[in-house]
């Protein structure tokens, strides 16, 4: 395959990519792709977004299947993680990327808001987890989730989102302690605001993307495939000493008051 790769370890291995029709996920599915990497391209509503990052991916040689899986449900999780074990016998690299909420006030949010982003932005990765592993070989196995600024810092408009976030990376740090002993690393991107559907639903957008353009040190704001590099390295062997720890992403917006 002609690839632009630079950790050649990555090459075979298969990976999944939740949310990965569009912004982080699509980003990230196209670079591992590029490092060798067999993709599972998954998604919850955009079958044509899904196919058109699938058939980008094949344009330069790799490998790439979509499929469609509300990952806040178990019985779809189970039908996708069947699918995989049955086409690749293995995984080697979970990317936690989707995520769903309702923007707004927190005190507006109704219980069936809180159930169903909790259940797709935190639970999510617990229950994956739990599927992922026992396809993962020894020493190989990589499972990288990805939250932002809302899990530590009130965002206005983000809701119940925020709380969800916190709760993922607490999952993450989790999950690290219980598997590095079987050989599966686990860390997280702590990606900054980026200019993608998404932040666009969060009320006052304009504003606040505005602001951060003016206010990151390296003079612009984030872009997906900024995210998807350290993904890549997170799921390289390079980063096979890094457990459990965030790598913050986001031009150094948050070291500015």
């Amino acid at each position: 395959m002609n690839n632009s790769g630079i950790y050649p370890e990555l090459q075979g291995r298969v990976a999944l990519v939740t949310g990965a029709a569009r912004g982080f996920g699509r980003a990230i599915a196209i670079r591992l792709a590029r490092e060798g990497a067999k993709i599972i391209v998954n998604y919850r509503r955009s079958l044509s977004d899904a196919q058109a990052v699938a058939k980008e991916i094949e344009t330069f040689g790799g490998e790439a299947v979509s499929f469609r899986a509300d990952i806040g449900r178990e019985e779809a999780l189970d039908k996708m993680f069947e699918m995989i074990a049955s086409k690749f016998g293995r995984l080697d690299i979970v990317v936690a990327n989707a995520a769903f909420g309702i923007p707004g006030k927190l005190m507006d949010a109704s219980s069936k808001h809180w159930d169903v982003t909790l259940a797709a932005s935190a639970r999510s990765l617990l229950d994956i987890a739990r599927r992922a592993a026992p396809l993962m070989r020894e020493g190989q196995g990589r499972i990288i989730s990805i939250t932002s600024d809302g899990g530590q810092k009130v965002i206005p408009g983000y809701g119940v989102v925020g709380p969800a976030k916190a709760a993922l990376e607490s999952v993450t740090r989790g999950l690290a302690f219980e598997l590095a002993p079987k050989g599966i690393i686990v860390n997280g991107i702590l990606a900054g605001l980026a200019d993608t559907k998404s932040s666009r639903s969060i009320p006052g957008a304009d504003e606040v993307i505005a602001h951060a353009r003016h206010h990151t040190p390296a003079g612009r704001i984030v872009e997906p495939v900024d995210v998807a590099n350290a993904v890549a390295f997170l799921a390289s062997d390079q980063a096979g000493m890094i457990c459990g720890q965030f790598i913050v992403v986001d031009g150094g917006r948050n070291i500015v008051g």
